[in-house]
């Protein structure tokens, strides 16, 4: 299957980000207990909120461009919040480790798998930065940043007592 067929076949339906919500949540589904899941949600719903503001500003101001729109939320399509934002939020919550380091490690991963995402939506065409605004590396900071506010979000809620 050539990857024009495949870009005319997401086009004609709309799915790219349907099918990308769904390829994000099966890593939940398949290692994440109930229990894990709603430790995590709050997290999850975090990085959901925080991305989907980010996302619909970059699109705004025209730093990148989303196509392929299924169901509009502002600038940008429900399926890229409810699957990748909220996906990665939850992911990192569940494999959090406990020392410093290794959290700094799992929140350049899972930034570089989120500009990784990224990249392959580029080259699918249903996504395309403005080169003269935005590239790659912008995205991997943005995605560290994002995951560490959800890092302090999770530390202020965990810290409570209940």
């Amino acid at each position: 299957m050539s990857l024009k067929i495949i870009i005319e076949f997401l086009d004609t339906y709309n799915l790219p980000w349907f099918i990308l919500a769904i390829l994000t949540w099966l890593p939940i589904v398949f290692t994440c207990s109930s229990r894990e899941f709603f430790h995590a949600l709050p997290v999850g719903i975090w990085t959901m909120i925080v991305g989907g503001i980010l996302e619909n500003f970059f699109i705004y101001h025209k730093f990148w461009v989303q196509r392929f729109i299924l169901v509009h939320l502002g600038e940008l399509d429900l399926f890229v919040t409810i699957g990748p934002f909220f996906s990665i939020g939850i992911l990192l919550i569940k494999f959090l480790p406990k020392n410093r380091w290794g959290k700094y490690l799992i929140v350049l991963i899972l930034s570089a798998l989120a500009t990784g995402i990224e990249l392959l939506a580029i080259k699918l065409a249903f996504l395309e930065y403005h080169p003269h605004n935005w590239q790659a590396l912008y995205s991997l900071i943005i995605y560290t940043l994002g995951l560490m506010s959800g890092l302090g979000f999770y530390h202020i809620y965990s810290s409570h007592p209940e």
